[in-house]
């Protein structure tokens, strides 16, 4: 039915909208996630053109469904799957690359992208959070909203692991939910929709 749904939509001139999900772990249950098996999980809730893009998680594929939707029926399908479900985070390609072009951190990106770190949020994240994130930042260690309530932090020169602005920050104990990928793996999301067009 859904691959019938964008056959229709094609013929009369439209196209269907291209959505980015983001899987919030690939160890689920005990089980890492094979992305052949994450593809299926878009494939189940109707996705075509499932694609993904390297394996952490990161799905692109077509479907007329609002992101809120398809991040229930995904997380439902996991469920189902591996015993267990991980959170997700359905964007746009229009909401994807708003989220590139937000980037408040430029020179830093294009000098260490992998010491930058992009949040994206189901729902925007509170300012309390941002504070919380602040009060613990040292050294030049940064965090920024952008205007959709998604957030980059800029770790700095210290390594990540070592950092304590994240540790023991939890996006659920503030009621949000969101995930994070470094600069390298946003701009390759980006760089896969332009390929797939819209």
């Amino acid at each position: 039915m859904h691959q019938r749904r964008a056959e229709l939509l094609k013929d009369r001139g439209g196209t269907v909208p291209l959505k980015v999900v983001l899987m919030r772990s690939i160890v689920i249950n005990g089980r890492r996630v094979k992305m052949a098996d994450a593809r299926a999980l878009a494939e189940r809730v109707g996705g075509t053109e499932v694609q993904s893009v390297i394996a952490t998680g990161n799905l692109l594929f077509r479907s007329d469904k609002a992101p809120r939707v398809l991040e229930q029926e995904l997380e439902a399908e996991c469920e189902a799957f591996y015993g267990r479900t991980t959170e997700m985070v359905v964007k746009t390609a229009e909401q994807w690359r708003s989220l590139l072009a937000a980037n408040p951190f430029p020179e830093e990106a294009a000098r260490v992208p992998s010491r930058l770190l992009v949040w994206a949020m189901r729902d925007p994240i509170p300012a309390s959070g941002i504070e919380q994130l602040r009060r613990r930042a040292v050294g030049d260690e940064r965090v920024e909203r952008t205007s959709e309530g998604d957030f980059y932090v800029w770790f700095g020169e210290a390594p990540i692991p070592d950092s304590r602005m994240t540790s023991g920050f939890g996006l659920k104990a503030i009621g949000a939910v969101g995930t994070n990928r470094n600069w390298n793996t946003v701009v390759k999301i980006a760089r896969a929709l332009d390929t797939m067009g819209e």
